[in-house]
């Protein structure tokens, strides 16, 4: 199952390094997309082993600001612990599969 996102790019950066809890390395590209019909921004995640994402990693903040399309391949329920409270909340992460980059399309009247 895979389905296309259309929007614009608020939020760009690689994130690596050790999880504190588990001892745990990781390292993806993190990217937040603007729904412009609906004002919903959506948080997805591209793994390391895609082969968009060292071209990715050094366009990130050229990104910001600008139209995208994202084709999800799958997304997961879970949980995120909140920074401040350590409480669980729900959660869904979006992992990309691809990202596409259209032409400025023409404004319709």
């Amino acid at each position: 199952m895979a389905f296309e996102l259309t929007g614009t790019v608020k939020y760009a950066r690689r994130m690596n390094g050790t999880a504190k809890g588990s001892g745990k390395a990781y390292d993806f590209f993190s990217l937040i997309v603007l729904d412009t019909d609906e004002g919903e921004r959506i948080p997805l995640q591209m793994s390391a082993d895609n082969p968009q994402f060292e071209d990715l990693c050094k366009r990130d903040q050229s990104m910001l600001d600008q139209p995208i399309k994202v084709v999800i391949r799958r997304c997961l329920p879970g949980t995120k612990k909140d920074k401040d409270t350590g409480k669980e909340t729900p959660t869904v992460r979006f992992f990309i599969k691809k990202v596409l980059f259209p032409a400025a399309q023409p404004a319709t009247r």
